[in-house]
Order: C-alpha cells, then structure tokens, then sequence
C-alpha cells in the first residue's frame, strides 16, 4: 500500500483550487516551501503536490503545518470563517524595575503588619497594584513615586479589615 504522500501523480478527491489558497496562506506562515519542508522534514517538491492537489498530504503534516501558521485546521479543511487559531493571552511588557519595588513594598507591608500571606494571594496583590500604577500614569518617575500611594492604601484597607472583623471584607 502506498503512503499519502507517495501515491502516483493525479487528481485528489476532495481538492479543489479554495484549499489551494488557503494551503498557500499556511505555507506562506511557516516560510513557504522551504519553511514548511523543515518542519516536517518533507522535500518541497512533495508539498508542492499537496498544494496543487496532486497527493494527498498526512494528516499530523498538516497538523503540524496549521499549528505552526497559528491557523485553523477545521477552516483549512473547509474554509469556515474562522482561520485564525484563538490565541494564548497575548505576552505583555513588564517594567521588571517596577514590578520588582512592587512586590517588595508589598511584601514589606505584609510583614511590618505581621501577617502571613500565601504567595498565590501575595503574588495576585502585587499584580492589582502594579496595574493600578501603570494605568495611572507612563511617567516612569511618577510610577516609583506612587509605590508609597498604593502600600498606603493597601495598608487602610488592611487596617480597616482588621477593625472591623466579621464584615465580610475580604483581606487584602
């Protein structure tokens, strides 16, 4: 028995000159032939005959393929509307100077009230803060200044929560 990809020259059931673009825009995502030839370790010249419908390439090589393009392979099988993969959340720039005087400040707190906090809450505080910051201001300078604004008012709420026990408010 042949394999997909070895099967004599003609035509594909199934192909039809749609796929053809949509194949083309993977290609053209992973780095055209070439591209895609070292991701599946695969000759050029054999996806060069998927593409124009005459064998029928591996399903894991298209997996692979789409994936790597950040495509659909339902839309890449049937031309549905969506061709583009959801995304992971997308990477974010992160001030590591601010972020790092964050979460000592924060931390710091914690421990001049004397309260031991789980590092997952810790780290979810430091998050809301530095957030808070950045979204006030894209003054460098002003953000390191505000540090002290936002451990004062995450130290009111504490002491707030801590005077008043048993109404619900929740620990910051």
């Amino acid at each position: 028995m042949d394999e997909p990809d070895t099967e004599p020259e003609g035509p594909v059931a199934h192909w039809t000159p749609e796929w053809r673009e949509r194949f083309q825009l993977v290609l053209k995502r992973v780095g055209g032939l070439k591209g895609a030839s070292e991701l599946i370790a695969t000759k050029g010249e054999q996806i060069a005959k998927w593409r124009d419908g005459k064998a029928r390439p591996p399903f894991f090589a298209l997996l692979t393929l789409v994936s790597a393009a950040e495509l659909d392979l339902n839309w890449l099988a049937t031309g549905g509307e969506r061709a583009e993969r959801p995304r992971a959340a997308t990477p974010v720039d992160i001030d590591d100077e601010l972020f790092g005087r964050v979460f000592d400040a924060v931390q710091r707190l914690y421990k001049d009230q004397g309260m031991s906090v789980p590092p997952v809450d810790l780290g979810r505080t430091v998050a809301r803060k530095y957030s808070e910051i950045i979204a006030a201001t894209a003054d460098p300078e002003e953000r390191l200044t505000m540090i002290k604004l936002v451990v004062a008012q995450l130290r009111s709420d504490i002491l707030s929560a801590v005077a008043e026990p048993g109404t619900g408010k929740a620990s910051a």
